[in-house]
């Protein structure tokens, strides 16, 4: 997994409104008691030197509970997104942490952000980095603590790209999509460039809603402390893996069936059965000695009705759905195969788990 810089940007000589916890939030009943001006001037000192001033560890609770010698430093922390992430945690140096008084709320310009919600994370202080959302870091506020309006701590876990993971970005994962972890850090609010609203998709529920293209979201976990694993997605078609919620599935509408399949694996198959359907004219001209006529891969001009599409060297397949969720929707669902002489022929769509005309 990447390692993130998690201490306040650097400015580049450019003045950044402090991010501050907020003076009239409900304080929490376990507030440290206040610090003497000595106890307060020295732990400001101690802020001011480190631009990390606090670290955490993680450990599974089941670990951490086996222990002969309980660590009184840890900490439990729940609800990341999945029970499975449950953790315990310990922060260090835990008197300065501890020090720090708690809160509910912080405010990051005019914005108030709540323990809870998802915020964006900034690289730098450049333009760059301020604008462009996809590129931004994301994690979950879990905790804040503050010594001051200039001193303002934020504990989260990390949403991950699948990019920034060791097994990196499949085919299936979405655009904007997320991934959980109970990877913890503590940054400086005056990081932080705002909150970011995050979908959670239930793809077992087939009622639930798709999220919407410019939507981030998530759908599956990945246990940094303990498994090093991911939740487990749904699995369809024929080649049995997951959804990518960019692109169509469809479901095959026989009552015994009734499987979801990849609008592209349909199309792919089109394709395979037509290159088959041709081979006996190949070993025909081959056996005449004639050579064999080889064309050469190009881009599909897709009509924007067009829901998936596939080609091979001579044979191009494109699958239209009635009423998807397009500009310009199909009137009708149907697979058009192209072949080599630029011929087009229709045919229906048919499940590839069952045979079955789909409706």
């Amino acid at each position: 997994m990447k390692t993130k810089h998690t201490g306040p940007p650097k400015t580049n000589g450019t003045p950044i409104k402090p991010a501050k916890a907020e003076p009239d939030t409900v304080k929490s009943p376990s507030q440290p008691h206040e610090l003497s001006d000595k106890d307060r001037a020295k732990l400001k000192d101690f802020l001011n030197k480190h631009d990390k001033p606090f670290t955490v560890t993680t450990v599974t609770q089941a670990v951490s509970r086996k222990r002969k010698r309980p660590n009184a430093n840890l900490q439990p922390q729940k609800d990341l997104f999945e029970k499975r992430l449950d953790v315990d945690y310990e922060i260090k140096p835990a008197n300065n942490w501890e020090s720090l008084r708690r809160y509910k709320k912080f405010t990051v310009g005019s914005e108030s952000i709540a323990v809870g919600e998802c915020i964006l994370v900034k690289h730098d202080d450049s333009e760059e980095a301020k604008i462009d959302t996809s590129e931004q870091w994301k994690a979950r506020v879990l905790e804040v603590r503050a010594l001051d309006s200039e001193h303002v701590y934020v504990r989260v876990s990390w949403l991950n790209r699948p990019e920034d993971l060791d097994t990196g970005r499949k085919a299936y994962h979405g655009k904007n999509e997320l991934i959980p972890t109970n990877q913890m850090d503590i940054i400086d609010a005056m990081a932080v460039n705002g909150m970011l609203k995050v979908y959670h998709w239930n793809e077992e529920d087939d009622e639930s809603e798709m999220p919407d293209p410019d939507e981030f979201f998530w759908r599956q976990t990945y246990d940094f402390t303990n498994t090093k694993t991911f939740s487990k997605l749904r699995l369809i078609c024929r080649d049995d893996s997951p959804q990518n919620p960019d692109e169509m599935i469809l479901q095959c509408s026989n009552k015994d069936c009734r499987k979801w399949m990849h609008v592209k694996c349909i199309a792919e198959d089109a394709v395979e059965r037509a290159g088959e359907a041709q081979e006996p004219s190949t070993k025909k001209r081959r056996s005449a000695g004639l050579a064999k006529k080889k064309g050469r891969a190009k881009s599909l001009d897709i009509s924007p009705s067009c829901s998936a599409a596939a080609q091979s060297d001579s044979i191009s397949a494109e699958v239209f759905v009635a009423d998807a969720p397009k500009d310009d929707p199909a009137k009708m669902t149907e697979i058009v195969i192209t072949d080599a002489n630029g011929e087009k022929q229709t045919e229906n769509v048919r499940c590839l788990l069952c045979g079955e005309e789909v409706e």
